[in-house]
Order: structure tokens, then C-alpha cells, then sequence
């Protein structure tokens, strides 16, 4: 049965969850600068194997975003994804200053569990760096 844990997600282990879930990899390089760079982390584990994750990025005063919501695809549906992001927000309302503005994008069908967090649409676009 998984556990959420304290040890975080290597850049190794964070590559093969995102691959493995269908986020796409990014490579050593990038996840070891974005792990460095991260506000908060869950990280979910069953025994020493990464099966779940979220993260709260930004400059945790104006701005955060909730990204690399992801569980193992044997994991689904049994709720964990929820406990992900109840536990990323709980920490935001502890530790983030008032007003500060949390986004995320999320994938087609994924919108429910981030409503129920207190989410809502906007309007929003992206770029990746070439």
C-alpha cells in the first residue's frame, strides 16, 4: 500500500513517473534544475518506489502553480491524485502569504479533481522554449 513520504523524487525517479504517466520526460538536466527549484513537493511511495507526486513551483510570494500531478497507472481512480492535491494546497494555505495567485493547467479530463480543490477556469495560454 503506498504512503506519502518525505524523501524526494530524484531527477531519475521524476523522469520515469512523468514518462511512465504520459506527462512526457524531460531530461536529466531540466528535472534536476526543476526539482532544485521546487516550493513544495508530495511524493508518494510505495516502499522505495515513486508511484505518485505533485509539486507547488513559483516565487512563493505572488505566484505559484500547481504542476507534475501524476500517479501510477495501476494507482488510479482509488483517490490518491486528490490526496495529492489536497496536501499541496494545505500547504499553500500554511506557508504561502495571502493573495498569492496558484495556477495550474490541466489536462482534458483532469478538471473535476482540481475544482474540487477550489479551482477555477480562466482563460490562459502557453509556450515551450524552443
Amino acid at each position: 500500500m503506498p504512503d506519502f513520504s518525505t524523501t524526494p523524487a530524484s531527477p531519475a525517479e521524476f523522469m520515469a513517473l512523468r514518462d511512465s504517466t504520459g506527462l512526457g520526460a524531460f531530461s536529466a538536466r531540466s528535472s534536476e534544475i526543476a526539482l532544485a527549484n521546487t516550493l513544495h513537493g508530495v511524493w508518494l511511495r510505495d516502499g522505495p518506489t515513486l508511484v505518485g507526486m505533485g509539486r507547488l513551483i513559483g516565487d512563493g510570494g505572488c505566484f505559484a502553480q500547481v504542476t507534475d500531478i501524476c500517479v501510477a497507472p495501476d494507482l488510479r481512480g482509488r483517490g490518491w491524485g486528490q490526496a495529492i492535491v489536497t496536501r499541496l494546497m494545505r500547504w499553500a494555505d500554511a506557508h504561502l502569504p495571502s493573495g498569492c495567485y496558484i495556477s495550474l493547467i490541466a489536462d482534458p479530463g483532469a478538471e473535476r479533481l482540481y475544482e474540487r480543490a477550489g479551482f477555477i477556469y480562466r482563460t490562459g495560454m502557453s509556450r515551450s522554449v524552443p
